[in-house]
């Protein structure tokens, strides 16, 4: 749930419904299943952030940092939203992980916003799979009907081996309804779905390493990429009304019309064409 306290994990897991502890070997079956590889995956009960904990080992060790390394945890008891809103949620309720992406040396940084985007495009595929019609909401959420069941949040750390980009990805499973940190949020289990988590993380990386993998080695192409083509398929903000926050207390409401090279969105209002950046945004829904 949303708050500035924390938290920690033997505070709460007497008072939350039995959920069952993320199973590493379950989750390594599950991957050999899939032909998924990960280099190394690690688990802990609770963790502050697993954003902060990865970017903190690239600053310390950058060259033990592999690339799609998993840092996942049951309970995330300092965990970050967009504009570094605080972000926690009840112990083993959701899919929290994140992992370390290579950036091409000569990858256009203005590209990099494909990325949050296409993590998108993955979890909903993979929520697909299990019958749960979800899309992508610009610049960085996954929505089912409306409501939340997925954010993402990246951060690039330059090391001296290049730029990583650390994806970060919560995805609701276990919620219930009083445990919902807003009313325009839902879960897998609110939607029907009993998925364990160990299925749903080797499933997302079966899609998440071939979908970056070739919008990195585009560059300045990416947006004419199958990948970049089926995100704009699943983007429900692509064709709808939406009103834009922006700082400073201005706002646009227009039509959304497409996604730029960049990955930014397309706003048409009645004055004409606007770029949005993720970066520029407080909050975009529909108008």
């Amino acid at each position: 749930m949303c708050g500035g306290a924390k938290t920690h994990y033997g505070d709460l897991v007497h008072s939350q419904p039995a959920r069952p502890d993320f199973d590493l070997s379950r989750f390594q079956d599950e991957s050999r299943r899939r032909g998924v590889s990960v280099p190394s995956i690690e688990w802990p009960p609770e963790l502050g952030s697993t954003n902060d904990e990865l970017a903190a080992r690239l600053e310390s060790s950058p060259g033990e940092v592999a690339e799609y390394a998993v840092i996942g945890t049951d309970f995330q008891s300092g965990g970050h939203g967009r504009l570094g809103r605080p972000w926690t949620v009840p112990p083993r309720a959701s899919l929290t992980f994140s992992v370390p992406v290579r950036v091409p040396p000569g990858f256009p940084v203005d590209r990099l916003g494909w990325l949050p985007i296409t993590a998108g495009w993955c979890v909903a595929e993979t929520l697909r799979e299990h019958e749960i019609a979800a899309g992508v909401k610009w610049p960085n959420d996954v929505l089912v009907d409306g409501k939340k069941i997925c954010g993402i949040l990246t951060r690039a750390c330059p090391t001296p081996g290049g730029l990583v980009v650390i994806i970060g990805i919560g995805v609701n499973v276990a919620f219930t309804a009083d445990e919902l940190p807003v009313p325009t949020a839902t879960s897998l289990s609110l939607l029907g779905a009993e998925v364990r988590r160990e299925e749903l993380l080797a499933s997302l990386l079966s899609r998440l390493q071939p979908a970056i993998a070739e919008v990195l080695a585009a560059g300045d192409l990416v947006h004419t990429t199958a990948t970049a083509r089926r995100v704009r398929e699943t983007m429900v903000t692509l064709g709808s009304s939406v009103r834009v926050e922006l700082p400073g207390g201005q706002e646009l409401v227009g039509r959304a019309r497409d996604l730029d090279p960049a990955g930014n969105l397309v706003v048409e209002t009645a004055d004409g064409e606007h770029r949005i950046t993720a970066g520029d945004v407080i909050h975009a829904r529909s108008a």
